[in-house]
C-alpha cells in the first residue's frame, strides 16, 4: 500500500474522526474529573489517574479504529470486510455528532468552571472573603494553626491592590454560627467566598479550599493540597495566585514579591509565630494575655532572626503593652529593638510600616510621623484595614474628628462586622456628644458580640452623660465585677458614685482588695485610690486616710519606676488632693500637660480630673478656669451638665455662681 492510498484508508476507516472524537471525550472527561474530584474530597492522584488513563488510551483508541470495523453482524476485523459491505460512511456520520456533542459540553463546561461568572458591578466583582478555616485535624488545639493559615491567605490577597479583601474580623462569626453563602455575601458585601478545611498531622498538611460565586452559590473552583508544612507558603502564594486569576484581578508588579515570598523557611517559628498571631488577633488587653503572645513571638525570633513579619509583630505587642499597662522605658525599648529588626529586614513591607506607625503613635504621640507610617502601610495593602483605622484614632487625637469619621467609615467598607470598628466609631462620636449615632453603631456591636461587656460599658457611659442613669444602671448590671477588667469595674464604681451609693461602692472595692494575688501592682494602687475617695466621700475620714495614704505611696511607686500612663498620674492627682496635698498636685499635673495639649481626644478628661483636684483643695478660681476649659473641649469623656450635677466631685463649687452658668452653657 503506497502512502496516497494509507492516508485514503485512514479517511475510509474513520481514524481521523475518531482522533477527534477521542480528543474532545477526553477533554470532557478530564474536565469534568478537576473540576468535582477536589469538591468530593477525592485525592488529587485519582485526578492524575484518570489524565493518565485518557492519554494511554488515545494510540489504543487509533489502532483499534485501524484495526476493526463495526458492522450490523458486530465488530470484525476491517480486512474481513469487503468495501462494498462496509459502512463506515454511516459510522463516520454519527462520529461526527459525537464530535460536536461532546465539543459543545466541553465548552460549556470549561467556560461555567473557568469564568468569573460574578454580576456586573465594578468594585464588587473582584470582593472576596475568606471564611474561617474549619480544623479537621485529630487535636481541637490544632485551631490556632488553621486560624493562622486563614489569616495568612487574607494577608497575601490584600496584598494584591486590585482586590477587596474583606478583613478577617467581620468573619469570625460564621466560624460557629454558617448561613447560606448568598446572606454571607450579602452582610459582608462581597461577591466570592473562600472556604477551606484544614487537617495537620506531624510535618504535613492538607487544604481542602473552594472558591465560591456567592450569587450564583456555585464553585468557581475546588483545590486540594496535601504537602509539608514547609511547603505552605507555596500553598499560600499559589492560592493568592489562583484567586486573582479567579477574579481577574490584576498583581502589580511591586506587589509580586510580598504575594509570592516566603515568611520563614523554619517550620518551629512559624508554628511559634502563628500561636502568638492567633493571641493577637483576639484584640485583648488582657496583661497575661500579651505575656503569652509575646512569649510565642520571642520564640519565633530566636528560631529564624530573619523573620520579619514576627519581628513587626513583636513590635506592636510591645508597643501596645508599653501604651495599656506597663509605660517603662524599658517595655517602649524592647518594642525599638524589634522595630529596627523589621526595618532592616523588610524595610517596606506593611508589616513593617504599621509597625512604625503603632511605635510612632503609641509610643512617641508622634502623630504626623504615624499618619506616614500608615498610609504606607496602607499602600502596600496588607494592613490596610488597620492602617486605616488607627489612622482614624490618630485624626482624633489631632482634633480632626471629620477626618477620623471619613477613616472610620473606609475601615469599616473592609470590616463590615467588626466590633472594635464599630466600638471605636461609637466611641468618636460619643467625644463629638453624638450620643444617638453612637449609640446605633454600639448597637450594631452588640448585635455580633451581645455580652460584649465592653460594650455595655461604652452604651452605658452615652446614658449617663444624658442624665438616665436608671438605663445605665440596667446595662451595668450585666457587667461582672471583674477587678481584672478595669474598665468594665471602673464603669460599675463611676455608677454608684454618681448615684452617691459609697456603700456598695466601699464593700465591693474592700472584697477585691482583701485578694489582690491576681491583680497587677497598677490595678491594686488604683482601686485603692478608689477605695479612699468613697470612704472620703462616703465621711469615714480614718478609714479614707489611711486608704488614701497607701494609694499614695502605691501610685507614686509607680510614677518613680517611669510608669507615665496617664491613668496612673490622675489617679495619684485625685489622690493628693483628697489627702490636701498640693504639692502632689502640682507634680501630678505637670505631668500632665504634655497630654492635654497634644491629645484632644483624652485631654479634657485630664483637665476635669485636675478641675476636680482643684475643688477638693478649695481653689475655687482655678477650679472654675480648668473646669471652663474641659466642658468647652470635645473629648472621650467630656462633660455634660448631666454629669456635672450628678458627680459629687464637683460638691465644693455646687453654690459658686459661675459652676451654675457652666450648668447653663452660659460662663463666658
Amino acid at each position: 500500500m503506497n502512502l496516497k492510498n494509507f492516508f485514503a484508508e485512514l479517511k475510509r476507516r474513520n481514524v481521523y474522526k475518531v482522533a477527534v472524537a477521542y480528543a474532545v471525550v477526553a477533554w470532557l472527561v478530564v474536565e469534568i474529573a478537576t473540576a468535582t474530584f477536589p469538591v468530593l474530597e477525592i485525592p488529587n492522584w485519582a485526578t492524575k489517574l484518570v489524565i493518565a488513563v485518557v492519554m494511554l488510551g488515545f494510540p489504543v483508541a487509533l489502532v483499534l479504529a485501524w484495526a476493526f470495523e463495526l458492522t450490523p453482524e458486530g465488530v470484525k476485523r476491517a480486512e474481513d470486510v469487503p468495501p462494498e459491505q462496509s459502512i463506515t460512511r454511516r459510522t463516520g456520520h454519527a462520529l461526527k455528532w459525537i464530535i460536536a456533542v461532546a465539543a459543545a459540553c466541553a465548552v460549556a463546561l470549561f467556560w461555567f468552571t473557568h469564568s468569573p461568572k460574578q454580576p456586573a458591578g465594578g468594585e464588587l466583582d473582584r470582593s472576596i472573603a475568606v471564611l474561617p478555616f474549619d480544623n479537621r485535624s485529630a487535636d481541637p488545639a490544632d485551631a490556632y494553626f488553621a486560624d493562622g493559615i486563614q489569616d495568612e491567605i487574607i494577608t497575601r490577597l490584600a496584598k494584591i491592590e486590585d482586590l477587596k479583601v474583606i478583613s478577617r474580623t467581620s468573619t469570625l462569626e460564621y466560624k460557629e454560627k454558617r448561613r447560606n453563602v448568598r446572606q454571607i455575601a450579602t452582610e459582608l458585601g462581597v461577591a466570592y467566598l473562600l472556604e477551606a478545611g484544614v487537617q495537620r498531622a506531624g510535618d504535613r498538611v492538607r487544604l481542602n479550599v473552594q472558591l465560591i460565586n456567592a450569587a450564583r452559590d456555585q464553585h468557581v473552583w475546588a483545590e486540594i493540597y496535601d504537602r509539608k508544612i514547609t511547603d505552605i507558603f507555596e500553598v499560600q502564594s499559589d492560592l493568592a495566585a489562583k484567586v486573582a486569576e479567579s477574579l481577574h484581578a490584576r498583581i502589580a508588579r511591586r506587589d509580586l514579591p510580598a504575594v509570592a515570598a516566603p515568611s520563614t523557611t523554619n517550620p518551629d517559628a512559624y508554628d511559634a509565630y502563628l500561636r502568638g498571631l492567633a493571641g493577637w488577633n483576639k484584640l485583648t488587653t488582657a496583661i497575661h494575655d500579651h505575656q503569652n503572645i509575646l512569649a510565642h513571638l520571642e520564640r519565633a525570633v530566636q528560631l529564624d532572626a530573619q523573620f520579619a513579619e514576627a519581628w513587626a509583630l513583636l513590635s506592636a505587642v510591645n508597643t501596645l503593652s508599653f501604651a495599656e499597662f506597663d509605660r517603662t522605658p524599658q517595655r517602649l525599648g524592647r518594642a525599638k529593638e524589634a522595630l529596627d529588626q523589621a526595618q532592616r529586614l523588610a524595610t517596606n513591607s506593611g508589616d513593617t510600616n504599621f509597625a512604625l506607625g503603632l511605635y510612632r503613635y503609641r509610643g512617641l504621640a508622634d502623630y504626623d510621623g504615624a499618619l506616614a507610617a500608615f498610609e504606607k502601610a496602607r499602600e502596600h495593602s496588607s494592613n490596610r484595614v488597620a492602617a486605616t483605622e488607627f489612622s482614624a484614632y490618630v485624626k482624633r487625637r489631632q482634633g480632626k474628628w471629620d477626618e477620623s469619621l471619613a477613616l472610620h467609615r473606609q475601615a469599616l467598607e473592609l470590616d463590615p462586622r467588626n466590633p472594635i470598628l464599630l466600638s471605636e466609631a461609637a466611641l468618636t462620636y460619643r467625644a463629638l456628644g453624638r450620643f444617638n449615632e453612637a449609640r446605633e453603631r454600639i448597637d450594631r456591636a452588640l448585635e455580633l458580640e451581645p455580652n460584649n461587656v465592653h460594650l455595655l460599658v461604652q452604651k452605658a457611659e452615652t446614658y449617663q452623660a444624658e442624665g438616665d442613669f436608671d438605663t445605665a444602671g440596667k446595662l451595668l448590671e450585666q457587667v461582672p465585677f471583674d477587678p481584672r477588667e478595669d474598665i468594665a469595674t471602673k464603669a460599675r464604681l463611676r455608677q454608684w458614685l454618681l448615684l452617691r451609693d459609697y456603700g456598695r461602692a466601699i464593700e465591693a472595692l474592700r472584697r477585691v482588695l482583701a485578694a489582690p494575688e491576681d491583680l497587677a501592682p497598677v490595678f491594686i494602687a488604683s482601686y485603692r485610690g478608689r477605695l479612699g475617695a468613697a470612704e472620703k466621700l462616703a465621711g469615714n475620714a480614718s478609714a479614707a486616710q489611711r486608704e488614701l495614704s497607701r494609694a499614695r505611696d502605691e501610685l507614686d511607686a509607680l510614677v518613680t519606676a517611669g510608669d507615665r500612663n496617664p491613668m496612673v498620674i490622675t489617679d495619684l492627682l485625685l489622690v493628693c488632693a483628697l489627702l490636701g496635698d498640693k504639692a502632689g498636685v502640682e507634680r501630678a499635673a505637670a505631668l500632665l500637660q504634655n497630654d492635654i495639649n497634644n491629645d484632644a481626644l483624652a485631654g479634657p478628661s485630664m483637665l476635669q480630673m485636675i478641675a476636680a483636684a482643684q475643688a477638693q483643695l478649695g481653689e475655687s478660681n482655678a477650679a472654675i478656669a480648668t473646669l471652663s476649659r474641659a466642658v468647652a473641649a470635645r473629648g472621650e469623656g467630656s462633660l455634660t451638665p448631666a454629669l456635672l450635677r450628678a458627680d459629687p466631685l464637683w460638691d465644693p463649687l455646687r453654690d459658686d455662681p459661675r459652676f451654675q452658668q457652666l450648668l447653663n452653657g452660659t460662663i463666658k
